[in-house]
Formats: structure tokens, sequence, C-alpha cells
């Protein structure tokens, strides 16, 4: 195959550092919607928030002392996901929507109301309240973000980026149970939060956080889907092939 040659599949040259970049750029959307929740609370446990390191939603540590870090993560997936090309121009459009979505929820926060202050009171409280129309935005937002990464687990990943064949067709069979898996558990996730929220409405107890934690467990589903399917390029590291090995 010459220098420029065309990948069959994905319209990129083969062989180039572009195809490199690519790859690598699936790994980097997987790793930060895994490491987004966790750093949020760690952080804030570390900041001395003390109990009130676990807010009852992600986004409402726009107003904590992980602030930053909360809109980089955001900031830098919505770059990911713009920067992205897919397979087809659908794919690229859903994704290029996926980063602006992303971007949009750093950029208008949550209502302030059930934000837990930390030990010396709230890090950020803003000179004007978010309005609920504002907030409804932020949820669109959130919402449409989530339904974008749906249709990736259960529509483009399933569709192979090579044709396979042999034990590589039995890998890429077990990829797409993973995906699949993956986008249901964010649909059920989605579900469990306007149950909680709109008809069981738990006043305390673990499930007062219901938002935060099925925010999370989508979170963690959309990273794994992402990571699964840039795992060609982790594949490389030797402390990850073995681990990797059923799947590439």
């Amino acid at each position: 195959m010459s220098h420029n040659s065309i990948h069959p599949n994905s319209g990129q040259p083969a062989g180039r550092d572009e195809i490199i970049s690519y790859q690598k750029l699936r790994a980097f959307i997987g790793v930060t919607g895994l490491l987004l929740p966790v750093l949020v609370v760690l952080g804030s446990f570390l900041f001395g928030a003390g109990k009130n390191a676990w807010q009852i939603s992600i986004s409402h540590y726009y107003y904590s002392t992980m602030h930053i870090v909360f809109i980089c993560i955001l900031c830098m997936l919505g770059g990911f996901l713009i920067t992205y090309q897919g397979k087809s121009p659908w794919e690229s459009r859903l994704s290029n929507l996926a980063g602006y979505l992303a971007i949009g929820i750093a950029a208008f926060p949550t209502a302030f109301n059930g934000f837990l202050p930390e030990s010396d009171g709230e890090y950020l409280k803003l000179r004007n309240d978010v309005t609920e129309f504002w907030g409804g935005v932020h949820f669109g937002f959130a919402f449409a973000l989530f339904t974008c990464f749906t249709i990736f687990c259960l529509h483009y990943f399933q569709i192979p980026d090579e044709k396979y064949e042999g034990t590589d067709l039995v890998k890429f069979k077990r990829r797409k149970q993973i995906y699949t898996i993956c986008g249901w558990t964010i649909i059920i996730s989605i579900a469990l939060i306007a149950l909680f929220n709109f008809i069981i409405k738990p006043a305390k107890g673990l499930f007062a956080y219901n938002t935060f934690i099925f925010e999370t467990t989508a979170l963690w589903a959309f990273g794994t889907a992402w990571l699964v399917k840039g795992s060609a390029v982790l594949k490389k590291l030797p402390m990850v092939k073995e681990m990797i090995k059923p799947l590439r």
C-alpha cells in the first residue's frame, strides 16, 4: 500500500501520522469521560470539602473548588469530540454536535440551588442566580449529549473500521457486545435520573444523590465504549497489551 493510499472505511490516508492521532483521540475521549466524576469528588475532598465532597450532581461542581477542573475537562472533551473525524460525514457531524454540547454544559451552569457548601462556604457564587430557564438549557444540553453518546454506542461503534476475519472478527464481536452494554447503560442511567427526580424524589439517603450516581454510570459507560474503540493504540503499551488481548 502506497504512502498516500486511502483507508477504504475511514477515508483517511493509511499509514500516516494522522491515523495514529485518530486512534489516540478515541482513547483520549474515553479517558476524559472516565475521569470527570472521579477528579471532581477526589479534588473536593482533598481541598477540604469534607462530607460535602459529594454533590447531588456532577454539574454542581461548577460552584465548588473544582470549578476550574470541571470546566476544563468539559472543554477538553468538547475539543476532542469536535476534532474527531468519524468514518462517515454523519458520524463526524454527530461528534461535532456532541463537542459543542459539552462546551455548552460548561458555559451554561446548573442552578445554584442544591449545592452543598464546603466547610468555609461555597467557592463560587454568581452575581445573578441562574434562572429556571437557563438551568433548563443546561439540562437540555446534558440530555442531548448523553443521547449523542448512546447513538455512538448503539450505531456508529457497531460498524467495523475494516473487514475482519477469523480471530479479529471474534474480537470485534466482543467489542460490539461492550458497545451495546454501554449504550443501554446510558439509556437506563438517564431513565433512572428522571424516575428519581420526577417521581420518587428521595429527600435523603444514598439516592438523594441519584443524579450524581447515574450521571457517573452514564459517563463511565461512555468512557468505556470510547476507550474500547481506541484500544488499537493501547495494545502497543506493554502493561495494557495482555489486558485487552481478548478485544484486540
